[in-house]
């Protein structure tokens, strides 16, 4: 991973057989970030995007092998049990232009990626919801 800073945006370069995910978490915790908002695209391979269902209240996990073209990532950067986590949602197209869609699970990078986040400057928390059963963002009142 290779990373530059433009103002208060950062550009990130993952190369070939990095996880994204992981990679993220690096950087986050190598630059004390704890919140912020991130996009991507670029190309992946042996990708898993979930989805959660809300009748079994588990998520739904799909693997994808091979190049896949990821004109989409978005999502983003939050603490969860002091920890940078990454919240992703991605648009994936298989070789037929066949799109693919969900929670980014994992995926390592097949060619490129090329990635931005802008940091909030402030601490973003996620918390487990009991109704739901999910860490969601706890932007409770001050």
């Amino acid at each position: 991973m290779k990373y530059r800073k433009y103002g208060e945006i950062y550009v990130l370069w993952l190369e070939i057989g990095e996880e994204i995910i992981t990679q993220i978490k690096k950087f986050c915790i190598e630059l004390e970030i704890e919140s912020g908002k991130m996009n991507g695209i670029g190309v992946v391979r042996n990708a898993i995007i979930s989805n959660f269902d809300l009748a079994s209240m588990e998520y739904l996990h799909r693997e994808l092998t091979g190049n896949m073209e990821m004109p989409s990532l978005m999502g983003n950067i939050s603490l969860m049990k002091g920890e940078p986590f990454p919240h992703l949602h991605v648009t994936l197209a298989d070789d037929k232009l066949h799109l693919f869609g969900g929670h980014l699970t994992s995926a390592e990078i097949g060619v490129t990626g090329e990635l931005t986040v802008e940091p909030f400057g402030g601490v973003l928390e996620r918390k487990i919801s009991q109704e739901i059963g999910l860490n969601l963002l706890a932007l409770d009142k001050e």
